[in-house]
Parts: C-alpha cells; sequence; structure tokens
C-alpha cells in the first residue's frame, strides 16, 4: 500500500471517524479554521486511512460505527507496530458522560473522552493540547538529541520560581473562580547508575528540555526550572487525561533519547501530576504551593523508584504501599544522584496496560515474583482450552 509522504501543513490534521453524517459534520464545523480534517465513516475506513497519511495528528472516533467498531478500531491502533500509529492520541465520542463507558474506552486505550454536546471552545482546548502541546514523542526525543550533539543549546529565558508562583496563583484563582480545571506537573530527571563514580547529568541535557518544554506549552501555559534537574509546568482549562497524556510522551521521550553514551547509565525522568479534578475535594482551600508541593512529591517519589513516567494519585498511593518506595521517598533528592533499578508494583503494571504502555510492561514480565507467574501461566492455559 502506497503511503503518502509528509508534508508541511500550518494547521493539524484531525480523522474523524463516525458513520453519522450529522455528527462528522457537527465535529467539522467546530474544527475548521483551526484544524484541517479527513473523514471516515467507520473503523475499516479509518485504519486504512491512518496508514497511508502520515500526517494525521489526532483521532476522533465514534463507538458505535459498522464494519469496526471504535473498541476494535482502538485495538488495532494500541497494537500497531508502526510508532506514529500506536502512539497517536484517540479522542473517543460518546454519546453519554457515564463513568462506565469512560472507563472501558480509558482501557481500550483512548487517550480522552467527549460527549456529542461539547461546545466548540472546549473541543478545541482539548484538541489543541492533543495536537501542538503535545509534540509526539519522537518529535521530542530527536529534537533533544540533536540540541545536545550539536551543542545547539540556548540559554533558556524561563520565569523564576518566584515569579511562576505569583502568575499561576492567578491562573488557578480564575480556574476555581470559572469552575475550570487546574493541573500541575512537576518532572524531575535524573540517572539509574550502575557505576558509583558517575552522578552528573550529561552536559547540556537539563537546559536544552527546559528548552523544548518552553517550545511546546501554549501560550497561556507557564514553565520554571524550579530545581537542579526539576521543572514546574502550569495550567488552567485541560483536561487530566490530556495532561497525564502530554507528561508521559515528554517522560519517555527523555528517557528515551540517546544521550548517554554509556551502558553503565540511563536517564529517568519522572513527573508528579496534581489536578483539582483528581485531587481537591476542597478547591477553594487549595493554593498552588500546596499543589505545586503534591506534585514534587511525587516526582521524588517516581524518581527514587526509578519509574519512567507519571506519578498521580493513583501511582502515588500503590508505590506508597511497597515498604521500599516508603523508605526511598524519605530520602533528600539528589536528582542526578545514582539510583537503583526497581520493578513496578503490580497495579501500576496493570494501569500501564489500560493505558496502551504494553511496551512499557513487557521488559518487567521476566521479573515478577515465581508465584504471580506460575498464576498467569495457569490464565494462559485456561484461555488455550
Amino acid at each position: 500500500m502506497a503511503t503518502l509522504a509528509p508534508d508541511i501543513s500550518v494547521k493539524p490534521r484531525v480523522l474523524i471517524a463516525d458513520d453519522s453524517r450529522i455528527v462528522r459534520a457537527s465535529l467539522i464545523k467546530h474544527i475548521e479554521g483551526m484544524f484541517e480534517f479527513r473523514e471516515a465513516l467507520n473503523g475499516e475506513e479509518a485504519w486504512e486511512t491512518l496508514l497511508i497519511d502520515p500526517n494525521i495528528r489526532v483521532v476522533i472516533t465514534d463507538l458505535t460505527m459498522p464494519k469496526l467498531d471504535g473498541y476494535g478500531l482502538l485495538q488495532r491502533i494500541r497494537g500497531s507496530k508502526i510508532g506514529r500509529i500506536r502512539d497517536i492520541p484517540v479522542v473517543v465520542v460518546s454519546g453519554s458522560d457515564e463513568n462506565a463507558e469512560r472507563e472501558r474506552a480509558k482501557a481500550a486505550g483512548a487517550t480522552d473522552l467527549i460527549t456529542k454536546g461539547i461546545g466548540t471552545a472546549q473541543l478545541l482546548s482539548r484538541l489543541d493540547i492533543l495536537s501542538k502541546l503535545v509534540a509526539t514523542q519522537r518529535e521530542f526525543e530527536h529534537s533533544l538529541e540533536a540540541l545536545v550533539r550539536h551543542a545547539q543549546v540556548e540559554t533558556v529565558d524561563l520565569p523564576s520560581a518566584d515569579v511562576l508562583r505569583t502568575q499561576a496563583a492567578v491562573l488557578l484563582a480564575n480556574a476555581v473562580k470559572n469552575r475550570k480545571n487546574f493541573v500541575v506537573l512537576n518532572v524531575c530527571v535524573g540517572l539509574r547508575c550502575l557505576s558509583p563514580e558517575q552522578s552528573v547529568l550529561p552536559a547540556g541535557v537539563v537546559d536544552a528540555i527546559g528548552q523544548l518544554l518552553q517550545r511546546n506549552v501554549r501560550q497561556t501555559d507557564l514553565v520554571a526550572r524550579t530545581g537542579e534537574a526539576e521543572f514546574t509546568l502550569a495550567t488552567g482549562s485541560i483536561n487530566f487525561d490530556a495532561a497525564r497524556y502530554f507528561a508521559r510522551r515528554v517522560c519517555k521521550a527523555i528517557a528515551s533519547a540517546d544521550l548517554v553514551h554509556d551502558d553503565r547509565l540511563s536517564l529517568i525522568a519522572s513527573c508528579g501530576v496534581v489536578s483539582l479534578s483528581d485531587d481537591a475535594e476542597d478547591t477553594q482551600h487549595r493554593t498552588f504551593d500546596t499543589l505545586a508541593g503534591m506534585a514534587h512529591r511525587r516526582a521524588v517519589l517516581g524518581l527514587n523508584c526509578a519509574l519512567t513516567g507519571i506519578v498521580g494519585r493513583t501511582e502515588e498511593e500503590v508505590l506508597l504501599r511497597s515498604r521500599a518506595a516508603v523508605s526511598a521517598a524519605v530520602q533528600p533528592l539528589v536528582p542526578s544522584a545514582s539510583i537503583d533499578a526497581g520493578v513496578p508494583e503490580v497495579p501500576v503494571l496493570v494501569q500501564w496496560i489500560r493505558e496502551g504502555r504494553q511496551a512499557e510492561v513487557l521488559p518487567h514480565l521476566d521479573k515478577l515474583p515465581a508465584d504471580l507467574r506460575a498464576l498467569v501461566e495457569l490464565a494462559l492455559q485456561q484461555d488455550g482450552r
């Protein structure tokens, strides 16, 4: 099958898959002018379009379609051997906002879920995050490699921690007043070392990360360097799932970039995630300092457990149930110090599978406890009957 050559477009391209012409027309009316779009009448047609068009940045799909439904399309996308397809953001369109349907869609690999009555501003905001704010992992990864390799890192003029605190407090107050969401991300970078004499991050890495973060956030978002190898981002009017998606991709890109030319070393990037919609039971009494402190605590926990990825409320609860995690969490943070490699807890691995991150789970399967492996083998034998 022929593949279209990548083109340079000012507008991000969105694929809309829905068997209803009325729904497609409504979505197009919302996004035209800001996004390019392609249409598909069913999941099979959407799949074929994804294979031939590498310029699609986001997929919007209905769940109920002929030939191949939305769940089947999600299964193909998340199981694809083609990285650009496997990692593409997928927004599911639903006729309801029920938690059961949302959870099933997320478990199948959906990045976000919207209802058919969504407003233009809200839809555009979510798509903007997924298409522009969320640069693809490989783009970020390659850019990071190029900046460091060719010594092209510029001095990043990021706001100070004090400026961030002042501006973020205003952003938070507006979010609470208008009943919007507010998210704080804290990204910490460190080294997993097999050699104790190496404990310093390669030159230029932290500055390069700051430079790329500044490029990839929206003008309305805030980012500041808040530690030796730590960045804090604050953003309002963002869907929590989209924020987690962005953070996960950035962390994976940092850890996967070819920046450490030593088999004894590898980068770790952990992001603590805090959201009003997920963490703050009483939004009237939440301050930016409180939320930023929670995000920092979670990032430290992930870093000291040698986990690349996100640590939100659920992940924090799981990690803290481990004695090793509790012990590591109370140690002073030295972002570039040696960190022992750890095996994620089983609930964390399950959460990763639900998020479509099977590739990150596979390396840990042979490290599971023997009794758990035996249980998995028994389940497989039962399924094979």
